[in-house]
């Protein structure tokens, strides 16, 4: 991500890796955090913490689907903006299931949806969910959502998008807590 060469460039007397970043950054206004979930536009971090102690990270490993690029792709083929999607996604009273594929097999899933009578808010829906399903299945891949404790919060500009957050909120059947600078809380 860069951190060195800022480091050298900026002359700084200290700097961190991005995912102590998060973590730090998070702490700051929930100090009690248990898993932090980082999605921006390229990728994802998953951040398990006890008592202030970073115990597990899982990153997306290659596939970039379920990130904010992801969502902005599909805006486009859409003819929506972007920061128009969780609009959309919040009017669907049919979402599409998607699943949680990678991008070049997603597109002929949403064409299928479409042939089968979804609307463009359906298809909005149904892609903030399957940003989540592909977080459980291709990042965290676990089962049992408990092993992410009390205080879940969230950060990255994916989730300035409130149907993103609103869809792992009903995937993990409790609250989530939105960072208060979701995009730059990394910085």
């Amino acid at each position: 991500y860069g951190e060195m060469l800022l480091a050298k460039a900026f002359k700084a007397d200290y700097h961190t890796v991005e995912t102590v970043a998060h973590t730090y950054g998070c702490r700051k206004f929930y100090p009690d955090v248990t898993f932090l979930l980082d999605i921006g536009g390229q990728d994802m971090k998953a951040i398990w913490v006890d008592k202030g102690i970073i115990t597990n990270i899982c990153l997306n490993e290659a596939c970039s689907s379920g990130c904010g690029s992801f969502l902005e792709n599909f805006a486009s083929t859409l003819g929506i903006k972007a920061s128009d999607i969780a609009e959309a996604a919040f009017k669907s009273r049919n979402p599409a299931k998607l699943g949680s594929r990678c991008t070049v097999f997603m597109n002929s899933t949403i064409i299928n949806e479409q042939r089968e009578g979804k609307l463009p808010d359906d298809i909005c829906a149904g892609l903030c969910r399957s940003i989540i399903e592909n977080v459980f299945t291709k990042v965290i891949r676990i089962n049992d959502k408990e092993k992410l404790g009390d205080k879940i919060v969230v950060q990255g500009g994916t989730f300035k998008n409130r149907a993103v957050l609103r869809a792992l909120e009903e995937y993990l059947g409790k609250d989530v807590y939105l960072a208060p600078f979701p995009g730059e809380m990394g910085a």
